[in-house]
């Protein structure tokens, strides 16, 4: 009994710790570190930073042809190549797109509802 009334109050725990934690983190606090900020330094523009690709313009690119009497590309500049190209090299932008998440809470979630829909079906039929 013990071990599954522990189990059942982590998450409360979790909620209790956190709302203790945010208590530091209040409006006030937050707007008195902003205050101490000089007003006269420039913000820094949000520019996206893309990597330049390995292969100048115009320069062909063997081996990555693919069909039987085609020809090999031609490398093109970067500006040419569209911006979602440039997303797959970013390993966070990767690790967002995934859509399952790896936690034991959302498997545990799906598999029983897998097996709800299961027994549903197994009643349906007798």
């Amino acid at each position: 009994m013990y071990c599954t009334l522990t189990r059942s109050l982590q998450p409360a725990r979790r909620i209790l710790l956190t709302s203790r934690t945010s208590q530091f983190h209040s409006a006030t606090n937050i707007r008195d570190a902003n205050n101490t900020v000089e007003k006269d330094t420039p913000k820094p523009t949000a520019t996206v930073a893309r990597q330049l690709s390995s292969v100048p313009k115009g320069q062909t690119l063997t081996g990555i042809n693919f069909l039987k009497d085609g020809k090999d590309p031609v490398a093109l500049d970067d500006t040419e190549y569209p911006d979602w190209l440039w997303d797959l090299l970013d390993e966070k932008k990767q690790k967002q797109k995934t859509t399952k998440p790896n936690n034991r809470q959302y498997h545990r979630k799906k598999n029983r509802e897998a097996i709800k829909a299961m027994n549903f079906m197994k009643d349906k039929k007798t």
